[in-house]
């Protein structure tokens, strides 16, 4: 309903603000030397992002089911769908990662 979205909108917000400071304080002034300029840093990033992105796959199969010249599937047959496009997402995700970044990095 439209009566909550400022009170989620404001609540949404001030966790943000919340996780800056607290990450401010606790990164930038207690923590005494870290780098985060290393490869190993992004790289488990993009592996973390992975499963995220194909969040976005599985709902872009939901969202196309039944629409004019796609699939039309109910119940197990969809969620299988939605299930397979993360679980392929993830694999090419990571294996990208794991196979091909490497022939695109910097020769020493």
């Amino acid at each position: 309903p439209g009566g909550y979205t400022w009170m989620l909108f404001l609540g949404m917000a001030g966790s943000h603000v919340w996780i800056y400071l607290f990450d401010y304080y606790k990164v930038l002034r207690q923590i005494p030397g870290v780098s985060y300029v290393e490869i190993d840093c992004d790289w488990w990033c993009q592996v973390l992002l992975a499963p995220i992105i194909g969040i976005m796959a599985s709902c872009i199969v939901f969202k196309s089911n039944c629409e004019d010249g796609l699939h039309c599937m109910k119940g197990p047959s969809l969620i299988a769908a939605c299930s397979l496009a993360w679980t392929v997402h993830v694999i090419l995700h990571v294996a990208f990662l794991i196979y091909v970044l490497p022939m695109c990095g910097l020769r020493s």
